[in-house]
């Protein structure tokens, strides 16, 4: 992946952490719900309801309502056209991001995107799981004069 894309995956990485309330468990599905990418792109850039946002190409749009972001590969990225959707979902007693990814670009681009958005998710996950550490008061705490 370029820098580019990095940097781009790491924006949308960001809006999946704030739609997220407890450590996802990172699923990949495969549907994205459309029977294109130009399909979906189309279709979700016209809604009022969703926020649209673009960094290097890549075309991001949030869909608050659905717990959800899209990302759109650039025409200049090998695995264009690509759609990845990322919905937050409930799952019994766990969060989870599930990922669907209609790629119709080059096949081992194609496998290259999925390995990293996988990996992003991952990284979601792992930082979910540290915020949550954070959080929890420790076992003891020191009482000031106690030896």
């Amino acid at each position: 992946m370029s820098t580019k894309t990095t940097i781009t995956a790491a924006v949308a990485g960001a809006a999946i952490a704030a739609l997220t309330l407890a450590s996802p468990v990172v699923a990949d599905e495969g549907d994205i719900g459309y029977p294109s990418v130009k399909a979906a792109r189309t279709a979700l850039a016209a809604r009022s309801d969703v926020k649209l946002s673009s960094a290097d190409g890549w075309m991001t749009i949030e869909d608050p309502a659905g717990m959800t972001l899209w990302t759109f590969a650039p025409e200049t990225d090998p695995a264009h056209p690509a759609a990845i959707k990322r919905t937050v979902v409930q799952d019994g007693d766990r969060v989870i991001i599930r990922m669907d990814i209609r790629c119709e670009g080059d096949e081992a681009a194609c496998d290259a995107l999925e390995q990293h958005f996988l990996g992003l998710n991952q990284s979601v996950k792992d930082h979910a799981e540290d915020d949550r550490d954070d959080a929890s008061p420790h076992a003891e705490t020191p009482v000031e004069g106690e030896n």
